[in-house]
């Protein structure tokens, strides 16, 4: 009868034997659960799972069926399978048959549906969610969630952290004579120079305008001075751009994270000495 009932439905639909050890076996496949596979039913059904589906996925799923036998309830998730040698999205839902006698899980039921261009675009969403457009770094959201992250982290790792804000000089001037175009293409070229300067797991991110940030990983405060110290010495250079040469100057405050603060408050310090430096450089030009 189940296998009458999934073929009236029109996405990828299956049913599966739950044996008394846990091990699960096909009972019926619908045609586009076939075409989902490649496979046919007569060539799955009454089968075990490590013989219908590749190696590459068949743990996957079989734990994910364990979960909805554990839970006795519907159980759906998203998931990503490389079947038959395409990898897609599929949004399954998994209905347990339970025997009224034994009270055990005898069978599952499952429905797929195929979700790869909902994913994409979610995916699309999100990126620029905590992308900045014009540089592709981080934006200020992302870059607070990553310190956030790190702190949760640090206070079981004892790993050390700080953060870089990174401030332009004299970057008013540039869009004033030349036009916002080219000082986007100064906005992109540092942040070029900062991403040189990251290791893999420091973000870079541009908070607005010609603001930038960076979290530095560094044990103590005397490291992160000397870290802050030559990405200053790096950034803090004239940068040839096209047929102009323009004196981009850097303005970098800096802060160690040391616990029991938030990420406003870190920020907050790192900019203050951001600020302090800037006026100590605008003195000594004066």
């Amino acid at each position: 009868m189940l296998s009458v009932e999934i073929n009236l439905i029109g996405v990828p639909a299956f049913v599966v034997n739950v044996s008394a050890r846990g091990e699960f076996r096909l009972a019926a496949i619908n045609h586009a659960e076939e075409l989902a596979i490649g496979k046919t039913a007569a060539e799955v059904v009454g089968r075990p799972l490590t013989e219908c589906l590749p190696k590459t996925v068949v743990a996957h799923v079989t734990a994910r069926f364990s979960e909805c036998v554990g839970k006795r309830a519907v159980h759906s998730y998203d998931e990503m399978l490389d079947i038959p040698g395409k990898a897609q999205w599929w949004r399954t839902t998994l209905t347990p048959v339970i025997d009224p006698q034994s009270g055990d899980v005898t069978q599952l039921v499952g429905i797929a549906v195929e979700i790869t261009e909902r994913k994409k675009t979610e995916d699309d969403l999100l990126v620029k969610a905590f992308q900045d457009p014009l540089t592709s770094l981080a934006n200020r959201a992302r870059f607070e969630l990553d310190i956030e992250d790190c702190m949760a982290e640090a206070v079981y790792t004892r790993r050390g952290f700080g953060i870089a804000v990174i401030d332009l000089d004299g970057f008013k001037p540039i869009n004033d004579r030349y036009g916002h175009r080219r000082g986007d293409d100064v906005l992109r070229h540092v942040a070029s120079l900062l991403k040189l300067t990251a290791r893999e797991n420091e973000t870079v991110a541009r908070i607005g305008g010609d603001e930038f940030a960076m979290r530095v990983t560094a044990a103590t405060e005397t490291e992160l001075n000397g870290k802050v110290e030559a990405l200053r010495r790096f950034v803090d250079r004239a940068l040839s751009m096209s047929d102009i040469g323009v004196q981009v100057g850097a303005s970098i405050g800096s802060a160690m994270w040391t616990g029991g603060i938030s990420f406003g408050e870190l920020f907050d310090i790192a900019d203050a000495d951001m600020y302090r430096r800037k006026a100590v450089r605008k003195s000594l030009a004066a």
